[in-house]
């Protein structure tokens, strides 16, 4: 159930090593937060907040097995449709982080390309905001009632939503897995 606001999903994780297109993946994963509706926290129309870190390493091979380390955090959030619009508020936190990094060239259907060679581990958490522009915390004696009103009256809206939530994140880490070949 939410405590102080916030109901939290478990985090949903994939972690791959072997070769495949890095930049297709995050493309990939990119248009997919836009068809399913997220957006960055500013909601601008063409997503360029939705990254708020993208971190590059270079490492030699004396150091450990070399290549790139890259970290990229993604922020997102999905605005309700319908009753209580204003009420909730869906969060996302998708960070990848990427190591040994090395481009290779690899022959896909008679073509050559580049792909990379890594390891990928990326964090799905998901959580759903309640009264999320604080209107009943600010107000004199709504504030009081706020516990009651999603424990008893909220309660089973809260649960759908939570459902919802969690089936657009298994969607989401469903997509990925699948670009990458893994079981789903």
């Amino acid at each position: 159930m939410a405590e102080g606001g916030v109901v939290a999903l478990p985090e949903f994780k994939v972690k791959y090593r072997d070769v495949f297109s890095l930049r297709n993946l995050y493309i990939m994963l990119h248009e997919l937060l836009l068809e399913e509706g997220w957006h960055g926290v500013e909601d601008q129309k063409d997503h360029e907040d939705i990254e708020i870190l993208y971190s590059e390493n270079v490492y030699q091979k004396g150091i450990h097995r070399g290549g790139k380390e890259l970290w990229f955090w993604w922020r997102a959030q999905k605005f309700w449709e319908g009753k209580y619009s204003g009420y909730f508020i869906n969060k996302l936190d998708i960070d990848a982080h990427v190591v040994y990094l090395q481009n290779v060239e690899v022959v896909h259907q008679g073509k050559k390309m580049t792909a990379q060679n890594c390891e990928i581990e990326m964090f799905f958490r998901a959580k759903i905001l309640l009264d999320w522009q604080h209107h009943w915390d600010k107000h004199w004696m709504l504030k009081y009632v706020k516990p009651i009103y999603e424990k008893r009256i909220m309660h089973q809206e809260i649960n759908r939503r939570e459902k919802e939530l969690w089936r657009d994140v298994y969607k989401i880490q469903s997509k990925v897995k699948q670009y990458l070949g893994l079981r789903t």
